[in-house]
C-alpha cells in the first residue's frame, strides 16, 4: 500500500504542469446554479475558489452589472441578476515549477534552489449566458476569444467567426480548439495576421471553444513563462439559446 501510494503521489507531481497547463474554465449550468467549472474535455475538476481573480458581468447592451462568486468548498457558482448576458471571469492558477529532482510543485520558482523550470498559468473565460441580439462590447482580458457575431443563434453546423485578442491586439498564429469539452486534443484552424479564425458551431447545447498562447519571461524570479489559457462558452441551438 505504501508503494502504491507513493507511485500514486509522484504521478500527481509529474503531471502537475500538464494538468496546470490543459485545463481552462467556463460557466455551465449545475443544478439549477451557474457553476464556474474547471476542467479538461469533459472531465469538472475540484479547484480552489480563491484562485478566482477577477468577474465582470455585462448586459445585452454592454453595461456592467454587479456580480460575484460563491465559493462551495471545491467549486463556486456565480451570482447574478437576470439581467447579466455575458459573464468575463479570470483565473490564476499560480505556478508550477519542477525542481532539480524532476518533481512539480504548485509553488513559485524561487522557493526551489536550482529549479529546472517553471510557468505561471491563468484561465480567462468569456461565458455567454444569454443573448438575444448582437454582440455588446466586451472588456479586455489578457487573453480572450471574442465572437463577431452573437453565436447563440446559431445552430450545430453553422460557421462562425472569431477574433483572438491578447492585452486587446489581434493575435496571429494561434490554434483553435473548437470542441474543448468533447474533443479538447483536436485543434481547428489557425488565426490570421488580424487574429481572424472561422470555426464551426459543433454542438446544439453547450458549445467551449478554446485556445492558449505562452510567453516567455526575463529574469524573472518566479518563472520562465507565462501561459494563458482562454475559452468561449455558449449555448447553441434554438430553444436552448434562451
Amino acid at each position: 500500500m505504501k508503494r502504491l501510494t507513493a507511485a500514486i503521489t509522484g504521478l500527481i507531481l509529474v503531471a502537475g504542469a500538464g494538468v496546470a497547463s490543459a485545463h481552462g474554465i467556463w460557466i455551465a449550468e449545475r443544478w439549477g446554479e451557474h457553476g464556474l467549472v474547471y476542467g479538461h474535455g469533459a472531465e469538472d475538476g475540484s479547484y480552489d475558489p480563491a484562485k478566482i481573480s477577477s468577474v465582470k458581468l455585462i448586459d445585452e447592451d454592454g453595461n456592467e452589472l454587479a456580480g460575484s462568486i460563491t465559493a462551495h468548498g471545491d467549486h463556486a457558482v456565480l451570482e447574478k441578476a437576470d439581467d447579466a448576458a455575458i459573464a468575463l471571469i479570470d483565473f490564476d492558477n499560480g505556478f508550477y515549477t519542477k525542481d532539480a529532482n524532476g518533481k512539480w510543485h504548485n509553488r513559485p520558482k524561487s522557493e526551489f534552489p536550482n529549479a529546472e523550470t517553471a510557468g505561471r498559468y491563468i484561465k480567462h473565460t468569456i461565458s455567454i449566458l444569454h443573448l438575444h441580439g448582437d454582440m455588446p462590447a466586451i472588456a479586455p482580458q489578457d487573453l480572450q476569444i471574442i465572437p463577431l457575431s452573437n453565436p447563440t443563434a446559431l445552430e450545430a453546423g453553422s460557421s462562425l467567426k472569431l477574433r483572438v485578442l491578447y492585452k486587446g491586439d489581434p493575435l496571429p498564429g494561434i490554434l483553435i480548439i473548437p470542441d474543448y469539452v468533447n474533443m479538447p486534443e483536436q485543434n481547428g484552424a489557425t488565426t490570421d495576421e488580424k487574429g481572424m479564425v472561422e470555426v464551426v458551431v459543433r454542438n446544439n447545447g453547450l458549445n467551449v471553444i478554446a485556445a492558449k498562447h505562452s510567453v516567455d519571461l526575463v529574469d524573472d524570479k518566479d518563472a520562465d513563462l507565462v501561459q494563458h489559457f482562454a475559452t468561449l462558452s455558449f449555448v447553441a441551438g434554438g430553444e436552448h439559446s434562451h
